[in-house]
C-alpha cells in the first residue's frame, strides 16, 4: 500500500474531481486565512515557505511559476510569507527557507528545504503523482 493507499478511498467518498476551472492557473498567494482552505482542496498541492528578507528564496519564484506552468491543472502551487504567517510556519516545523511543503487534501506528505532546481522539485512531484495513481 503506497503513501496515499487510505486516502483514496476517501477521496473518493469525500472529494469530488476538480474541473480544470477549478485549478489555479497561476502561484497563489496564501495568508493564514487563504492556506488551510488551499492544502485542503486539492489531491495535490506545494506550498513555497519564504520571507521577504531570505535571498535563496526569491530565487525560486520563477521556478515555482515555471512548475506551476507545467502542472497546471494537476498540481496547486501557492507561497506563504513565514514573516507574515509564524504561526502556521511554528504548525508544520519550517526551521529553515526557502521550504516546500506538499500535501494532499490538507496532510503533509512530503517536504524539501533550501534553493532546489525545477528537475529536483519535479521529481518529488513525479514520484508523488506515481504514489497516488
Amino acid at each position: 500500500m503506497g503513501l496515499f493507499g487510505h486516502e483514496k478511498k476517501k477521496r473518493n467518498l469525500d472529494h469530488k474531481p476538480l474541473s480544470k476551472s477549478e485549478w489555479p492557473y497561476h502561484v497563489v498567494t496564501l495568508d493564514g486565512e487563504k492556506f488551510n482552505e488551499f492544502i485542503e482542496k486539492y489531491p495535490l498541492s506545494v506550498v513555497d515557505f519564504w520571507a521577504p528578507w531570505c535571498v535563496p528564496c526569491r530565487k525560486m519564484s520563477p521556478r515555482l511559476r515555471r512548475l506551476s506552468t507545467i502542472y497546471n491543472g494537476e498540481i496547486a502551487f501557492g507561497r506563504l510569507n513565514t514573516q507574515s504567517n509564524p504561526d502556521i510556519a511554528k504548525q508544520y516545523k519550517i526551521m529553515g527557507i526557502p521550504h516546500f511543503g506538499f500535501f494532499s487534501y490538507g496532510k503533509k506528505i512530503a517536504s524539501m528545504t533550501g534553493v532546489k532546481s525545477v528537475g529536483d522539485i519535479k521529481d518529488t512531484i513525479e514520484d508523488l503523482l506515481k504514489q497516488k495513481k
